[in-house]
């Protein structure tokens, strides 16, 4: 689950590239759109209105490299984790990155950008700034109620199909299943689902940051909503202190040893020759609410909706002192669940919880590599041979 602590992550790995000779990569600096324009494919902007009035941007690949838009293909939706954007799916290059994967042997790719994100920040309505309180007030549960059924209606009505497949990595898992849930009508318009670290419950995960935080996570959004800050903040400060931090010989083991106790530590599958393209567009923009939310079920325990703090608050909204838990039973389309060993923030035990569960599991993947964590389901050098063939696979059954 991309979660806070990916923020982490992001500026520590960013930072070791300066104790380290890496080769210039020519996408560095570059966007979604110039990344795939840059690589030969076509790329095209959708802007697509949710029920509630978010103005999102979403990413589309039509067809492969060397071929063109005259048959029709399957529609396919990539969606990022948290303080992540489309980019995920194309950072590694032609060879390594799922969307061009995709692409190139038949789908309809389309790259999705969660509201309050780098490419999602406008509204009907409210504005960015003026009403940063009222813009920023969603967690992971609005992604997946409202961005994800208006995105799937949008790209139905372009690809012409009546089901596309869905692909999430966390915070898009999480999407999914929030939808799948909650909006049953949908599942009719998913060919397979496929969820690469399923974040939702969280009982068994280990990053000491995060149990830390959680056993105060009503507290801390008191005392950050009276500073006015309703989104993610200082992201280029702290990325700095990062930098100047570990780019000093002396520190670099420490920085090396965080990051592995974060989000479990896989050297020799991190690319660090693609890390500075990585952070080209990483971390990108986020709501506090998001953040909260999943503090929130790593207090609670359980896979839940937001909890307000109090009985009666909750009850006023939910019509129960406590906030419901989502169904995962009533998620009828077929989903397919891959986890790894190493996941800290998605321990394998709670992906295995999310597989009992589900209403109707179409494979459930324990990775075969025992350093699998969880930014190697998109960042990992190997990840096609690990993850992606038997992603594929199993979604060419449907």
């Amino acid at each position: 689950m991309a979660i806070q602590t990916k923020l982490v992550i992001i500026f520590l790995l960013s930072s070791l590239l300066y104790g380290r000779e890496v080769s210039a990569d020519s996408d560095v600096g570059l966007n979604t759109v110039e990344m795939i324009e840059k690589h030969g494919y076509v790329c095209e902007t959708h802007y697509i209105t949710t029920e509630d009035g978010y103005i999102l941007t979403y990413h589309r690949i039509p067809h492969g490299k060397n071929n063109d838009n005259s048959t029709k293909r399957p529609a396919v939706l990539l969606m990022h984790g948290l303080i992540s954007s489309s980019a995920d799916y194309v950072n590694m290059g032609p060879n390594n990155s799922l969307a061009y994967i995709l692409a190139d042997i038949g789908y309809d790719v389309w790259l999705g950008n969660a509201r309050g994100n780098g490419w999602s920040r406008n509204h009907t309505t409210l504005d960015i700034v003026a009403d940063a309180e009222k813009f920023f007030d969603f967690s992971w549960h609005e992604i997946g109620y409202y961005d994800l059924p208006a995105a799937i209606d949008y790209i139905l009505d372009v690809n012409g199909d009546d089901s596309i497949y869905y692909v999430g990595h966390s915070q898009g898992t999480t999407a999914f299943m929030v939808l799948g849930s909650t909006r049953p009508e949908y599942n009719s318009k998913i060919k397979i689902a496929s969820l690469m670290g399923p974040a939702s419950y969280m009982e068994h995960q280990s990053t000491t940051l995060l149990v830390g935080l959680s056993k105060y996570i009503f507290e801390l959004e008191k005392v950050v909503k009276k500073y006015t800050i309703f989104e993610i903040p200082l992201l280029a400060q702290l990325r700095k202190f990062a930098s100047d931090f570990c780019s000093n010989p002396d520190s670099l083991n420490i920085c090396e040893d965080v990051i592995g106790l974060i989000g479990g530590q896989d050297k020799p599958q991190f690319d660090f020759e693609k890390f500075p393209v990585i952070l080209t567009n990483a971390p990108s923009n986020a709501a506090m609410k998001q953040l909260y939310h999943y503090g929130q079920l790593i207090k609670n325990g359980g896979f839940s909706q937001f909890d307000f703090g109090s009985k009666e608050k909750n009850k006023e909204i939910y019509g129960t002192d406590t906030p419901p838990a989502y169904d995962l039973s009533k998620i009828s389309a077929p989903v397919a669940v891959y986890y790894g060993k190493n996941d800290q923030l998605v321990n394998y035990l709670d992906a295995q919880t999310v597989v009992k569960n589900l209403g109707n599991v179409a494979n459930d993947y324990f990775i075969p590599y025992d350093l699998f964590d969880h930014l190697d389901f998109i960042f990992a050098k190997d990840v096609v041979n690990m993850l992606y063939v038997e992603l594929i696979k199993v979604m060419q059954k449907y």
